[in-house]
């Protein structure tokens, strides 16, 4: 079956289309019974899908002022780590973490210390020894302590 459209139906579409923000250990959370998500205050008026929105808006081109405010006054929201040497890509790929719900030692691990989900061993070794549908669930790079819960939580000992 084909569907046709108009131009303007299909822009329409496009604009109307919002990228979602899938939380993934939220949802590893809640499949589990871990605690490896994190919320985030941002202040009385934003939640982490607001922030996810102002993100995806500028990363696409629209305003960027409210990321540039985030950015600004990351300290305040990510009392975590001293962000005042990172540079602005540092500090917006911890806004993403945060707006996704990672947890601060996850956010740290990828985007201050670099490692990559292809650079994780520990994290590679710890899937080997997961059960294939939980190894699909975690679809985000790992920290030492979010690896530590989950041989915790699934009986995993080997270090």
């Amino acid at each position: 079956m084909n569907i046709l459209l108009t131009e303007n139906q299909y822009i329409r579409l496009i604009k109307e289309y919002k990228e979602e923000n899938f939380k993934s250990a939220v949802y590893f959370d809640s499949l589990y019974g871990t605690k490896l998500s994190h919320q985030y205050d941002f202040g009385p008026n934003l939640t982490s899908d607001d922030v996810w929105d102002i993100w995806v808006e500028c990363r696409n081109g629209g305003d960027c002022t409210k990321m540039r405010e985030l950015m600004a006054n990351l300290q305040q929201y990510f009392p975590f780590y001293d962000v005042s040497k990172l540079d602005g890509e540092k500090r917006a790929e911890i806004i993403m973490g945060m707006a996704s719900e990672y947890n601060p030692s996850d956010i740290i691990s990828f985007s201050v210390y670099g490692i990559t989900y292809e650079h994780n061993v520990e994290q590679k070794r710890l899937q080997k020894q997961l059960p294939p549908e939980i190894v699909y669930n975690i679809r985000w790079v790992l920290s030492q302590d979010s690896i530590q819960q989950i041989r915790n939580k699934f009986g995993i000992n080997e270090i």
